[in-house]
This record gives C-alpha cells, sequence and structure tokens, in this order.
C-alpha cells in the first residue's frame, strides 16, 4: 500500500496512470486466484481457481500491450559519410574526422579512401600513350566511388586501369564484392569484347605504327603473350601467393616495421603537428604516403628512407608478385619517402 502524502509518502505510478493501474488490478488478481488454487482442497473449487488464474493472466497480458514501449538508450546511429563531401574537405580536417570515427569502421575506410584518390592525383603513375590524363583522372576519381558505378562503368574502368596495380586492386575488389566474374586479362574477358574493340579502333587511327603495337600489346590479345616465360619454356609456372595471404604478410611486415622504427627513432615517430591531430603512428607505416610526410617525425622519414621507403600494399604486392606486369610498376626507392 503507498502511504498517504501528509504521512510523508507519495503515490505510485498506478495511482496516476490508468493503464499501470490496470495492469496492477490485474496482477493483484492473479496472484490471489494463484493462493487460493495451491490452497485448494476440494477439486471443485481448485478448478474454479485455476480458470480465473487464468483468465487473469490473459486479462494481465491483454493490457500489458497497451503500455508504451520503452525509451531507446542504444546509441544513436552513426550518420553515414558523403565521399562526395569528403572531397571538399582539407587533409586536417579529415585527420580529425578519421580520429572521431573510431566507432564506424566504414567511415574510416572511406576517408582513407579519400586519402589514396588525392595521393593518385597528386602524383600521377600513368603510361600517357595507354591511357591519357584525363581518363586516368577520371578512371581514380570512380574506382574510389566504384559502388556508384553500373557493372558495364566498372569494368571499363578495369579495362583502362588494368595495367596499374592498385588501380586493378580497387576495380577487382569490387566486382568480387558484386560477385562479377572477370577474367586474367580484360582481352578474355567477354562482356568488355566491343569495348576492347572500340580502344584498338581509336587507336589505329589516332597513333603511328610503334605506339599502336605498344598499345595493342598492352591489351595483352595475343594468347601466347599471355602465358609466363616458366611455361613458353617448358617448365612448371611457380605459384603466386593470393591477394589474401599478401595481405596478411604485408599486416605482418608493417608490424614489425613499426617495432623496428619504434626502437630506431626511440619512440619519436610524429612531428609536432601529428601529436596535436592525435595521430596514431602506426597508420603512418602503410596506407598513403602523403600522412607520413604530413604527421612524421624527422627520425621517421630518416629510418623509411634507409630501409627502402614508405611501402604500401601495392607496392608489397609488386615486389612480391614476381610477375613482368607488376613488376613493370614497381615504385621506385627514389619515389618513396625519404628523408
Amino acid at each position: 500500500m503507498c502511504r498517504l502524502k501528509e504521512e510523508g509518502g507519495r503515490r505510485c505510478p498506478s495511482h496516476s496512470d490508468p493503464i499501470r493501474r490496470a495492469i496492477a488490478s490485474a496482477t493483484q488478481c492473479m496472484t490471489r486466484w494463484e493462493r487460493r488454487y495451491e490452497a485448494a482442497t476440494d477439486p471443485g473449487v481448485a478448478d474454479h481457481a485455476l480458470a480465473r488464474f487464468t483468465a487473469a493472466i490473459n486479462t494481465l497480458y491483454e493490457r500489458s500491450k497497451l503500455l508504451p514501449p520503452p525509451p531507446d538508450d542504444s546509441e544513436p546511429a552513426v550518420e553515414p559519410l558523403d565521399p562526395y563531401q569528403l572531397r571538399s574537405m582539407d587533409m586536417d580536417d579529415l585527420e580529425d574526422l578519421h580520429r572521431d570515427r573510431t566507432a564506424d569502421p566504414d567511415g574510416q575506410r572511406l576517408i582513407e579512401r579519400e586519402w589514396s584518390r588525392r595521393e593518385m592525383l597528386a602524383s600521377p603513375d600513368h603510361d600517357s600513350l595507354l591511357v591519357t590524363t584525363g581518363r586516368f583522372r577520371s578512371v581514380v576519381d570512380n574506382l574510389h566511388i566504384a559502388e556508384e558505378l553500373s557493372d558495364r562503368q566498372l569494368k571499363e574502368a578495369w579495362l583502362d586501369g588494368h595495367d596499374h596495380p592498385h588501380l586493378r586492386e580497387l576495380a577487382e575488389a569490387e566486382m568480387d564484392r558484386r560477385m562479377l566474374t572477370h577474367a586474367e586479362h580484360p582481352a578474355d574477358d567477354p562482356d568488355l569484347e566491343s569495348a576492347v574493340d572500340e580502344r584498338l579502333e581509336y587507336a589505329w587511327s589516332e597513333m603511328n605504327a610503334a605506339d599502336y603495337r605498344r598499345y595493342e600489346a598492352s591489351l595483352i590479345t595475343d594468347p601466347a603473350a599471355r602465358l609466363p616465360e616458366e611455361t613458353k619454356l617448358g617448365r612448371r609456372p611457380s605459384s603466386t601467393p593470393t591477394v589474401r595471404q599478401l595481405r596478411a604478410d604485408y599486416d605482418e611486415y608493417c608490424y614489425e616495421r613499426y617495432l623496428a622504427a619504434e626502437e630506431a627513432t626511440r619512440g619519436h615517430l610524429l612531428n609536432k603537428r601529428g601529436r596535436l591531430r592525435g595521430v596514431d603512428p602506426f597508420t603512418l607505416l602503410s596506407g598513403n604516403a602523403q600522412r607520413v610526410k604530413a604527421y612524421g617525425s624527422q627520425e621517421l622519414l630518416g629510418f623509411l628512407g634507409s630501409s627502402g621507403g614508405h611501402m604500401s600494399f601495392a607496392r608489397y604486392r609488386a615486389l612480391h608478385t614476381g610477375g613482368d606486369y607488376d613488376r613493370s610498376r614497381i615504385e621506385e626507392f627514389t619515389d618513396a619517402v625519404s628523408a
């Protein structure tokens, strides 16, 4: 029983809320008939008490459905990032946003993808004969928002960027996500047959004979040219590690290199700007090389310069696959970050 207000008590919610009052009444009724059923010695009295107890349970259930839902105490949903808005932000704002999105791995991946896009556009690494600068920039932009491309646009971006390891990796990752089949070489893909023909026709009309032969070779239209040298010589080709194996090895490599850098620099991995922005120094050992230049200490830059330079996954993959295709695009030591 509630105590009266003049006695220092207060009314319970069931006195001011009709729904709660009805539920409290049904609960008391259910409890009362349960006690009577347990105390009954006569079968008729017991059956009557059980019937009233069951009816009270049904009444309680119906009245409970009238209660409002409890307040939602869960964390508010994180608003997804817009990749187009990220393109208008400066590097410092992106760094702050990346740090604030520790609970949003998808958002952090979008920011890291934007860093990658800017790095590729700032230092375009492509053969202007095989793909014009304008088309290269378009492919870079498109493949960094690959999920918004149609299947045809995605495959054409793969065709134009297939000679660039990082662009090829971006395109094939999205094709794998969509479960689209893709051949080892663009010329083997029936979906790209007309696109390859269009590009060869344009090259025939616009290029001299030597340039056309080089462009045609880049599409690897000669089946014999697709065979590795060991196969041509009658030897069994060596096995090439999968992307998953390379990624696992790369993660281990970055961790070991971070420990070595920490020892070589005595823990002085960040410059003043990096310390003020709360940058995680471990993230500087992989990914975007521009972040190392922006936030790495001179000691860290010196360590990287003396041990082979900054190592992105694309560069690591090229160094460890051993194919002519990848070897032709390996980042040279002079292109890597150095002191």
